[in-house]
């Protein structure tokens, strides 16, 4: 039988390209090809390039590879790495989501209570970051296999309710460092969507650029990093070129968020002891439960609040480089946040944010994904407020390692009633609850600074 199917995977190779394509997204999407002014006449074929993290080929491919024991395509070609000078239109690109236009989309992404699937529309913008960045890194020339990854998600805003318009998806990059590429998207509504309208447009659009505005419902910023698919080793990614003030303001905004990361990484709980304001928090905490067996009726015990789910890895959710699909594992780890959150606050909850993902090891299609979630910090009435932590560990059903892959952090809110306390017991419960205090408070600093870009905008 496998045989059979091998063979027919073989006579599948033979398709065209674009039929053999498995992007499943048949949205009207902008951007994803390479144009016939950036490809020069001799390399004319990069006209038919697509930039995308979607799967290109067949995973009965795959298997054929590792039954055969030999690559499919493999080019003995030696390249050098090149280098070309973009700016920020060159990597824009652009996805159309019209729900309240299309009912048979929104099927694909409704809730129970009649919402936008939010877990859905970071896969969305996961995949939409990791073409924006295959875009910058085109030389448009032969050149190494290159591998784009999510090294994390630094940070993602909600700013406006979750409602069912028609929205538009788009981004490009925002900075440079030496392998890494900043990427900024957002997530917008548009009042009155026409396809039509739509492609006959200017490309890129004169306010492209990735800014919030009182139309953007999220706003998203995701660090890529370019490393050499044979090798493994970093390379050095296409330098950043600003052409305007706008340009450089976004610019200037995304090297101040990576240094208040870096700062933020040097105080971090498993580099430094809690504060002194952070330690009489807990000891206060200590001096008023730690003789209670059971949590007061306005609160509740962080042990008690947990969930756990498996899933096994499958090849309908990989990426281009047959690993399971980052926004895949953001989707999960959301609903899993969603549905403790739900369960804590007694309630439907709604996500605020999203808290530096970092992406620690890649997730082989096969393996089992073991999610663990915990209510880790809330204050209580009158704060509506709190933080979900969400810790990823994938076993290799082979050999029984257990590694973990994922740490998540999630801000929702309580839409109803008022929320109980949470109550750390061990040291360990009391470090998480400080990362989350630390968290929810880091956040609103960050929206702030945000939404200041805004401000300033309308100046």
């Amino acid at each position: 039988m496998l045989r059979s199917l091998l063979k027919q995977s073989s006579a599948l190779r033979n398709i065209t390209k674009q039929s053999a394509s498995l992007a499943t997204c048949t949205r009207q999407i902008r951007g994803a090809q390479a144009s016939l002014i950036e490809a020069s006449e001799e390399s004319f074929q990069a006209t038919n390039k697509l930039y995308t993290v979607r799967p290109v080929a067949f995973w009965m491919d795959k298997i054929l590879e590792k039954e055969n024991k030999r690559p499919l395509n493999v080019s003995s070609t030696q390249y050098q790495h090149a280098s070309v000078n973009k700016t920020m239109s060159d990597s824009y690109m652009e996805e159309y989501l019209p729900f309240k236009s299309s009912p048979t989309l929104l099927d694909e992404y409704i809730t129970t209570g009649g919402k936008v699937r939010i877990g859905k529309i970071l896969e969305d913008l996961d995949a939409l970051a990791g073409a924006i960045s295959y875009k910058h890194m085109d030389t448009f020339v032969d050149s190494p296999p290159l591998t784009v990854v999510t090294a994390s998600v630094d940070r993602m805003e909600l700013l406006m309710p979750n409602t069912v318009e028609d929205f538009k998806l788009s981004g490009h990059v925002a900075y440079v460092g030496k392998s890494s590429m900043e990427v900024f998207v957002k997530l917008e509504t548009i009042p009155q969507y026409d396809p039509a309208t739509v492609e006959s447009s200017e490309f890129p659009p004169n306010d492209f650029i990735a800014k919030p505005t009182p139309n953007t419902v999220l706003f998203a910023r995701i660090t890529m990093v370019a490393v050499d698919s044979a090798t493994g080793k970093s390379v050095r990614v296409n330098p950043l070129i600003t052409r305007n003030d706008e340009e450089k303001k976004i610019s200037e905004y995304a090297q101040d968020c990576k240094s208040r990361k870096r700062l933020a990484g040097e105080s971090a709980l498993n580099k430094a002891p809690p504060t002194a304001d952070e330690r009489l928090t807990l000891h206060d905490i200590y001096m008023k439960y730690s003789d209670k067996e059971v949590a007061p009726e306005n609160a509740v015990w962080m042990e008690d609040m947990t969930m756990q789910s498996v899933f096994l890895m499958q090849p309908q959710d990989r990426n281009i480089h047959n690993k399971v699909f980052g926004g895949y594992l953001m989707r999960r780890a959301y609903e899993l946040a969603h549905a403790t959150g739900s369960v804590f606050a007694k309630s439907q909850v709604s996500l605020l944010s999203l808290d530096e993902i970092v992406f620690k090891k890649p997730v082989p299609v096969g393996s089992l994904l073991n999610l663990h979630s915990q209510i880790i910090y809330s204050q209580g009435e009158p704060s509506k407020t709190f933080q979900v932590s969400v810790t990823a560990e994938v076993t290799d059903v082979e050999t029984g390692t257990t590694d973990l892959t994922n740490t998540f952090h999630f801000s929702l809110a309580s839409k109803e009633k008022p929320l109980r306390q949470i109550l750390p017991r061990t040291y360990s419960e009391s470090m998480k609850y400080i990362e989350g205090k630390r968290r929810r408070e880091h956040g609103d600093e960050a929206k702030t600074q945000l939404l200041s870009l805004m401000c300033n905008n309308s100046n």
